[in-house]
């Protein structure tokens, strides 16, 4: 077909239009079929002659679009009969919303990507006001999502020229920096992110955590906002930063440090008291994070025990050289603030057995990282010696046990002896990660936490969870289940779909390092509920990757 012709046709089938019973008219959008058709033919010259004719590749397919409500008629009015049938004439339903503008901040605040809310600051000035609001309340850089290095250096180059933009942030995330950089554009991004910082006035939890990213003006900086009261940090300080402005910060609640260097474990003690002798008092939570690493011991936390008095959360990981006479003298000294207690309980630090520590009334959440000394290799069953011990925790919501380095079966009956200090009747999270267990554990975990909202357990099989009467009866309550099991033999998402589909209070399900989110809605025709699984999209990160200790 020639060019010229077809171009032709396209022209005139733009200038169709179909006119229905509705006062509307509708184009009927062809011109979209014959652009593909045109690239096609361009990409593929031949001669249709002597040659078979081909059809163009059909579009990819794209997730539905549901219209909106069809266009309301205005009302008419008094003395005027006169029917109008123009484009004009015509009211969006969602024009409603603009009569009512308390309803506003509700309609925003189901949405959460940034890009939907980029969006929709463009409706009004109002809408604009309230969507960038939410969009730089929590700003973030990520090292797993695409473009990190570019969306950090556009972030910053954006925040440093707007001081508005930059009194809206109250959480910042810089989890990766372009350590590459160097020279002039190094000298540029560090100039960029002091002059925002310095005007994020309003910033009161800070992430940095890349290491050899902080410079000495930059902690100065932040030693210097009024409202910080989270600061997670790298601890590789030596030529990098001085810790000592840590113990300045005035409104400091809570610090978490990333693999402390002898630097800062030489300065923590002063920081830590420092701080305690504020008018506000000291920290509320203390987290130390290593890999495998014996600078933090005993002696530091009995040292600084008497400082954090007040102290409500509680981190140890990677702390090799931490027994527990040293945790136990820091529980001591807060047992009537503790709430939150992880920690690594290595064979020799003797935390498998907590069951002599005093009493913690506020205790509601407990994470223990366990590690089993190397074992015959057919010998893959634990043993109740193998769990550890745990006091009277009647206030307990929240329990994690992590397995290290290996998956190990777990028998019923050492899971209903390590559960037995616990009121079962109150936990509402519950983490068995690299804990193998069988259907007849699920069953006995269903049964005794009656009010369970999330659950992530390690299984051998998708037969565990299949073939769960138990999980069907009594898991209506659960939000959130996370099934881990070797990839040959696990949950497929035909599995996880038709565990979603019995399970109605179920919103978050996944496997392995799959989460989805479960979406459910009326079908037209019949109205039957249909149930959908989502790759996650959220903008925060899931439950599992949380609670998940290697």
């Amino acid at each position: 077909m020639d060019e010229s012709i077809l171009h032709d046709i396209d022209a005139e089938l733009r200038a169709i239009r179909l006119d229905d019973d509705r006062p509307r008219l509708q184009p009927l959008r062809l011109d979209k079929m014959f652009l593909r058709a045109r690239q096609w033919h361009a990409a593929n010259p031949r001669s249709y002659a002597s040659e078979p004719i081909f059809r163009p590749p059909s579009p990819p397919k794209y997730p539905p679009i549901y219209p909106l409500p069809h266009p309301l008629l205005p009302s008419k009015s008094k003395g005027k009969e006169k029917e109008q049938n123009t484009d004009e004439s015509l009211i969006s339903p969602l024009s409603a919303l603009f009569e009512y503008p308390e309803l506003i901040p509700l309609v925003l605040d189901n949405f959460d990507q940034p890009r939907d809310l980029a969006t929709i600051s463009r409706v009004s000035k109002e809408w604009n006001r309230i969507a960038r609001k939410k969009l730089y309340r929590h700003i973030w850089v990520r090292p797993w999502e695409d473009g990190c290095h570019f969306k950090l250096v556009l972030l910053f180059d954006t925040l440093h020229r707007n001081s508005q933009l930059c009194k809206m942030v109250k959480r910042l995330d810089v989890r990766f920096f372009p350590l590459a950089a160097r020279g002039e554009e190094r000298s540029e991004l560090d100039d960029h992110v002091q002059k925002a910082v310095e005007e994020m006035d309003n910033l009161e939890s800070l992430v940095w955590t890349r290491d050899r990213s902080i410079n000495p003006s930059l902690l100065e900086t932040i030693a210097g906002l009024s409202h910080l009261r989270s600061l997670e940090i790298s601890g590789h300080s030596y030529r990098y930063y001085d810790p000592s402005l840590i113990g300045t910060m005035p409104a400091l609640e809570d610090l978490r440090i990333m693999m402390p260097d002898p630097n800062l474990k030489s300065k923590l003690v002063e920081v830590v008291k420092a701080l305690s002798n504020r008018p506000i008092g000291g920290l509320k939570g203390l987290g130390i994070i290593c890999q495998a690493s014996s600078l933090i011991d005993d002696a530091i936390l009995k040292t600084i025990a008497s400082n954090l008095t007040k102290l409500k959360r509680l981190t140890l990981w990677g702390c090799t050289r931490v027994t527990k006479d040293g945790v136990f003298e820091i529980l001591q000294e807060a047992s009537r603030e503790i709430e939150e207690l992880s920690l690594d309980a290595l064979p020799h630090s003797g935390l498998m057995d907590l069951s002599g520590v005093t009493n913690l009334p506020r205790l509601n959440t407990l994470s223990l990282s366990i590690t089993i000394p190397h074992r015959d290799s057919k010998d893959s069953t634990l043993a109740l010696e193998d769990l550890p011990i745990l006091p009277d925790l009647q206030g307990l919501q929240s329990l994690h046990l992590t397995l290290s380095g290996s998956n190990l079966f777990l028998p019923l009956e050492s899971y209903q002896s390590f559960q037995s200090p616990i009121d079962s009747t109150k936990i509402r999270k519950l983490s068995l990660i690299n804990l193998v267990i069988a259907s007849d554990t699920l069953s006995y975990i269903l049964k005794t936490n009656e009010i369970l909202e999330e659950l992530y357990i390690s299984v051998n099989g998708k037969q565990t969870i299949n073939n769960s009467n138990e999980l069907i009866e009594f898991g209506q309550n659960l939000k959130i289940l996370h099934i881990n099991a070797p990839e040959r033999w696990g949950p497929n998402s035909d599995d996880l779909k038709n565990i979603a589909n019995k399970l109605k209070g179920l919103e978050q399900i996944g496997s392995g390092n799959r989460v989805y989110e479960i979406h459910r809605k009326l079908e037209n025709d019949n109205d039957e509920e249909k149930t959908e699984l989502c790759r996650w999209s959220k903008s925060w990160i899931p439950g599992y990757f949380q609670v998940w200790r290697a």
